[in-house]
């Protein structure tokens, strides 16, 4: 990942995505990418919370198994964390058994049956999620009022 861009944590990504405690688990386990990048450290990037938007979406709302598809899955993440999250914003993913790749609308295939999910709205929702100036959480009250602390004269 280039320096300069922005990171998410593996609970922001799992947030961001729909995605349940107990399936992050899960996913973690039978998609390599996933397990790769597990514990605190993990980090991801906007192109990555996309493809893992878009496996959320081919999941819950399509009823996809995570592990059928869990080559797929990895080859989705490579895809879409090599490109620029404005570039995805006009693009569909096409799963097929054989392969899946990022198409222009204009050059979507009626040949053969496949999993089609837009970018568009999931590009949008991220654009939202980090660029609102809504908190999602109120910061915690301090235990103890802060004081003024001087160090010893010298």
């Amino acid at each position: 990942m280039a320096p300069n861009t922005i990171q998410y944590t593996g609970e922001q990504a799992r947030s961001f995505a729909g995605v349940s405690p107990e399936a992050w688990r899960h996913w973690r386990k039978v998609v390599p990418r996933l397990s790769a990048k597990s514990g605190k450290k993990a980090r991801f990037s906007a192109g990555e919370l996309i493809a893992l938007a878009v496996v959320s979406a081919a999941v819950s709302t399509l009823n996809v198994g995570i592990a059928r598809l869990a080559k797929r899955w990895d080859e989705l993440f490579d895809l879409c964390a090599q490109q620029r999250p404005s570039s995805l914003r006009s693009t569909f993913v096409i799963v097929t058994v054989e392969k899946v790749e990022l198409v222009d609308a204009d050059r979507l295939s009626r040949e053969r049956p496949a999993i089609v999910i837009p970018c568009e709205p999931i590009v949008d929702q991220l654009w939202s999620a980090a660029f609102s100036g809504a908190v999602q959480q109120a910061q915690a009250t301090l235990p103890f009022a802060p004081q003024v602390v001087r160090g010893a004269p010298r």
